[in-house]
């Protein structure tokens, strides 16, 4: 009677480690941040195991150039600097919304008015970590294309590398005019960090085509928003 008690009991066990083994191998295990997840199903995708956003405690600064009864550059398209330096700050603050749990203030969240001393006043009383202002170029002769990040401050050259080189790690289409030291007064009387981008010459029918596409604000976004991750990061 014990020996058929022990047969039984052993072909439990077996059946049941078999069984077991059989599941493991029809599911994944997934490494997340040094622990192993357990995901069942070998189709099945694990949600809800995401990294920690960065940037938690930061506030940042995006400023719409121009706006109100400044409309800044025009195109020949008849593209307004004013809309699409707002429609450009839009697309950072969602791609920062994204990847970070950083504050993203707005200059101008709608077609107004807003002064220069207005826009420093913003950053200094938010105690902004970073201040990035956004235009679009123009010049007379309409040949002229290409994207310039401008500085003021020493201290704000690398943060202006930095953005610069993230941008042209994408495939920008336009030329490549450099990092620049700018005499703005949104740079000069800033006492955040803080930098200017011209994000191309709305005067050049190239340059004005692609900043008014989606694709061209998106990539433009991607390469601003993981630039300054990097630059608080650290």
């Amino acid at each position: 009677m014990k020996k058929k008690k022990l047969y039984l009991l052993l072909v439990v066990v077996f059946t049941v480690s078999t069984f077991l083994l059989i599941k493991m191998n029809d599911s994944k295990f997934i490494k997340v941040e040094g622990k192993t997840a357990y995901a069942e199903g070998i189709h099945k995708d694990i949600k809800g195991l995401t990294t920690e956003k960065v940037l938690k405690g930061k506030t940042i600064i995006i400023d719409a150039g121009h706006g109100g009864k400044d409309d800044g550059s025009s195109g020949q398209r008849g593209t307004l600097e004013k809309d699409v330096t707002l429609k450009m700050a839009k697309e950072i603050q969602r791609e920062f919304a994204k990847k970070s749990d950083a504050t993203v203030i707005l200059t101008r969240d709608q077609d107004d008015s807003v002064t220069l001393g207005n826009r420093v006043e913003l950053a200094n009383k938010e105690n902004a970590d970073l201040f990035i202002s956004i235009h679009f170029d123009a010049f007379t002769s309409n040949d002229v294309e290409g994207i310039t990040t401008y500085y003021n401050k020493e201290e704000d050259l690398r943060l202006a590398t930095l953005i610069h080189s993230y941008l042209f790690n994408q495939d920008m289409g336009t030329r490549d005019r450099g990092v620049k030291l700018g005499d703005y007064f949104v740079l000069r009387e800033n006492t955040q960090p803080s930098i200017l981008l011209e994000l191309g010459f709305i005067s050049n029918k190239e340059d004005e085509k692609r900043i008014i596409s989606q694709a061209f604000q998106t990539k433009a976004s991607i390469a601003i928003v993981e630039g300054v991750i990097e630059y608080l990061s650290k």
